[in-house]
Parts: structure tokens; sequence; C-alpha cells
């Protein structure tokens, strides 16, 4: 096995297309084709059933997708860490509005007293991906994740607490009630765990919101633009709320508070790039 064909089986498993993949990929389409047979023989199995109009992957091919995507993005990360001008390269994983809010100015600081330091930091969609497979697979070095569960191989470091507050653009006196969350004027984000069993506690299995986003900053511009009212993260909400950009509503119900952690492999508390990764978090690991 070797690069040029999981790149081949990737562009394949994209487009589902042998010639579209070989225009992709700037080679003739029997290269790609001896390439993907070249994998199949040194995996022992067929991964793209073909006829004459359509591609599919086998179930050997989709169970094998995940692990070449991660060889893949390990490669291309090998590349970076063996450039010679940097003297360190570190990625981190978290929620987007975590970096986003909470720790920019952090990042920012820590690069002008490290120059030499490459950061990547990456926003997650699935959490449980960010510990399955960044963090085990050493793609991490650490990775930032509300309340998350234990693991044998994870260690965690308590970073904050905050919790999700009703804010508007606008004053309302009344306090906010259940029926109020069905109306047009409710915009809704899944904040994660444990917000989001909290909220469908309160709501109910079916539950479809007039306005619903997967953004943080898009929630918090409809907010300000008067869209109507919705949960954000303390730490979003208060600089706006200090300018009187938005108020905070009083509401029937206490939401949970959220904890945010560190998470690292163990055994690799002492390596130099956990521990730069941590420090620029504000953490010092003793």
């Amino acid at each position: 096995m070797d690069i040029s064909q999981l790149e081949a089986f990737l562009s394949v498993c994209k487009i589902l297309n042998f010639t579209k993949a070989s225009e992709y990929l700037h080679i003739s389409q029997s290269a790609v084709t001896a390439r993907i047979k070249a994998l199949e023989r040194t995996i022992g199995k067929t991964l793209f059933l073909r006829d004459n109009r359509n591609v599919s992957l086998t179930q050997a091919g989709i169970a094998y997708l995940p692990y070449a995507e991660r060889m893949l993005h390990l490669f291309e990360e090998s590349k970076i860490t063996l450039q010679e001008e940097l003297e360190d390269y570190l990625i981190l994983s978290g929620p987007g509005s975590v970096w986003h809010y909470y720790y920019l100015q952090h990042i920012l600081a820590f690069r002008e007293n490290h120059p030499k330091v490459a950061i990547k930091f990456l926003s997650y969609i699935d959490p449980s991906y960010m510990i399955r497979d960044l963090l085990l697979d050493g793609i991490v070095h650490v990775a930032i994740r509300y309340d998350p569960p234990e693991h044998p191989q994870i260690s965690k470091h308590f970073l904050f607490e905050d919790q999700n507050i009703l804010v508007s653009a606008k004053k309302i006196d009344s306090a906010i009630s259940r029926a109020d969350f069905f109306t047009r004027d409710y915009c809704h984000i899944e904040w994660g765990s444990p917000f989001a069993e909290w909220f469908s506690s309160i709501v109910g299995a079916g539950y479809v919101p007039a306005l619903q986003t997967d953004h943080s900053t898009i929630m918090l511009t409809m907010l300000l633009q008067g869209a109507g009212f919705g949960f954000l993260p303390r730490f979003i909400a208060q600089p706006y709320l200090d300018s009187q950009k938005l108020f905070e509503l009083q509401s029937e119900f206490n939401t949970p508070i959220t904890k945010a952690y560190a998470l690292y492999l163990t055994k690799n508390q002492d390596h130099p790039n956990v521990k730069l990764s941590l420090k620029m978090l504000g953490v010092e690991l003793v």
C-alpha cells in the first residue's frame, strides 16, 4: 500500500466515477484502476462494485473508508511536522464557539510569544469522532469537550464552567415559558450535552423549532439583528449584555451548568506538544 493508492481510493469514494476521479487526480483512468486493484490485493477485499453505469462501495469499502481517511490525514500532518523551520506543531480540537469566543485571544497571544510553533485548531462536528479517531490516533494533542465521558486512555483537566442563558435584542418583561419555545420568536441551536438532553426534557420528543442553526456565530448574528430570542453561553453573550445590545431574559427554567475539559492521552502527558497546547489554554501540568 502507498499514499497514491489511498488518494485514488478516496477520490473514487468521493466522486463515484473512475473517469472523473482520474481527471481530479490528473492521471489516466487506467492508473486509477490499477491503484485500486493494488490496494484491494493488499487488504484482500473488493472495495467497489462496478457496472457500466454505476460505482458503489462494498461493505468492505464502507468499513475501510474511515481508516483510509485517517492514514492520509496522518501522512499530511507528518509532512508539516517535519518542516525544519518549525520547532513544534500543535493540533487541538474543540467546539468552534470555544475557539472563537473563549480562546481566540489566548491563541493569538501564544503565537506572539512562540513564533516558531505552528498551531492548528479544529472545530469538530461529532464529539465521539474527536475522541475515537483524532485523539486516540494521536492526530490531536489536546481536545476540548463539554462533560466528556470517562475513557481508560484519556486524562482530562477542568478548564471552565458556563451556563446557557436566554437572550434577546429587546427586553421582555414576562418570564419565558415552555409555550414560548413553540412560537416563531424562538431561535434554536443544539449546544451539546447536557443542554440538549435538558432542553428535550422540556419540549418533548418530536419538537421542531421554527428557526434553527448549527453555527454559533450565525445564531449570535440573528439574535443581534432582532430575529427573536434564544440560548447563548454566557461567555458569548456577556460582552453584548454589557453593551446592552442583548438583554438577559427571565424564564421558568434553570439550565444545567456546562463544564469544559481539556483531554489528552494519558501516556502523552509529558509530551512537549501536549504541555504547550495546555499552556496555550492557560493550564500548567505539575
